[in-house]
């Protein structure tokens, strides 16, 4: 009997086919594997600009907000005579008709030169420089209970920023009785009137009026 021999010769051709198919697959394989993660890192990139785009809207968004809501504080401001020269005329026109409208039986006031004011904090302000005024302010009402109601009336007028310091308040009926018709108490005030200027437009300071 023959013994069993193989024939290479004939096994050659399919051995080099399967081993073409094996680095075909092999190929697709691996191209399969580099598009997926390709693909996968493009749409991670793409998800990471959107939230940075929409970061970025929100911020723009929000600033545009402060943008206006600071314009808008700064006209009030302006328009209150907080920003510029100081509008004294304003201030004493303010306390004179609110005066009037309470039917003061005197208003005197002595409003001195205007000081530069340095906030803690802002040694180095560049750009604007903060004054205050201090005025001296006598009154003469029939009830103390008309200098609340004056200066509140005054605050709602809002002539300007200002802030009240204090006041001394003294009887003036002595040993006669209180009257309706008179003024029975005096009151002695102190107010500072506040206003910034740009530094690259501040003058000297004013004569006190």
């Amino acid at each position: 009997m023959r013994p069993f021999e193989a024939d290479t010769q004939a096994l050659k051709r399919p051995a080099l086919m399967l081993m073409m198919v094996a680095v075909i697959a092999a190929a697709v394989l691996w191209s399969s594997q580099h598009y997926k993660a390709t693909r996968v890192a493009a749409l991670q990139q793409s998800r990471a600009n959107l939230s940075m785009a929409r970061d970025n809207y929100r911020q723009a968004v929000e600033a545009d907000s402060i943008l206006r809501t600071s314009q808008q504080r700064y006209r009030q401001l302006r328009q209150r005579g907080f920003v510029g020269d100081e509008p004294r005329l304003l201030w004493i026109e303010s306390l004179r008709t609110t005066g009037r409208e309470h039917h003061l039986y005197n208003l005197q006031y002595n409003l001195h030169q205007r000081q530069p004011v340095q906030l803690t904090g802002l040694e180095s302000a560049e750009h604007y420089q903060l004054y205050t005024s201090t005025m001296q302010l006598q009154l003469d009402l029939a009830h103390e209970v008309d200098l609340l109601r004056y200066f509140n009336d005054l605050g709602q007028r809002r002539p300007a920023v200002y802030q009240l310091r204090g006041c001394t308040v003294k009887p003036l009926f002595g040993n006669d009785a209180i009257a309706l018709d008179k003024a029975n108490v005096g009151a002695n005030c102190e107010l500072r009137w506040y206003t910034v200027k740009d530094l690259a437009s501040a003058e000297p300071t004013e004569d006190s009026l």
